[in-house]
Parts: structure tokens; C-alpha cells; sequence
């Protein structure tokens, strides 16, 4: 999710190796980027969660990505802007 809103791999700026994995390990997460959305923000902190039973599953991801997705549309729709 961070990808696709910063648009590059996370920690590009990082030798990917060992230390980098242990950092991420005990919590190490990339910047959030200015301008993500609340909604979307959120979604991505809940799929970083150390416990991966507290972490949501794909069908409630997909529910969540439609939903801001809608909410978008429907925000651009009373502009006057076509998504």
C-alpha cells in the first residue's frame, strides 16, 4: 500500500539487507506520504501491525480500498471532476 501511494519501493534509500530486516522486525516503518489519505493511511498503520492476527484479511482490505475509492468518486462526481 505505502508503494502505491508514494509511487517507489519502500526504503529505497536502505542497503536491503540484514540490518534493514531487523529494524523492520522491531517495528521500522516507511514515512507516510504528505497528502495520503486519512482513510487509506489508517488501512496501511492496521496492515503493518506486528501480530498478524490484528492485521485485516484481503476481503476486508478490498471492502475498505471500494470504499474510499467510492467516496472519492463520489466527492469528484459533486465537483465536477471524473475520476
Amino acid at each position: 500500500m505505502w508503494e502505491i501511494s508514494s509511487g517507489q519501493p519502500p526504503f529505497i534509500n536502505y542497503e536491503h539487507d540484514y540490518d534493514l530486516a531487523m529494524n523492520i522486525i522491531n517495528g521500522m516503518r516507511p514515512k507516510i506520504v504528505p497528502g495520503t489519505p486519512l482513510e487509506y493511511k489508517n488501512l496501511m498503520v492496521q496492515c503493518w501491525d506486528a501480530d498478524p492476527l490484528k492485521r485485516p484479511d484481503i476481503k476486508f482490505l478490498l471492502n475498505k480500498i471500494e470504499e474510499i475509492h467510492q467516496s472519492y468518486q463520489n466527492i469528484n462526481m459533486t465537483e465536477g471532476i471524473s475520476v
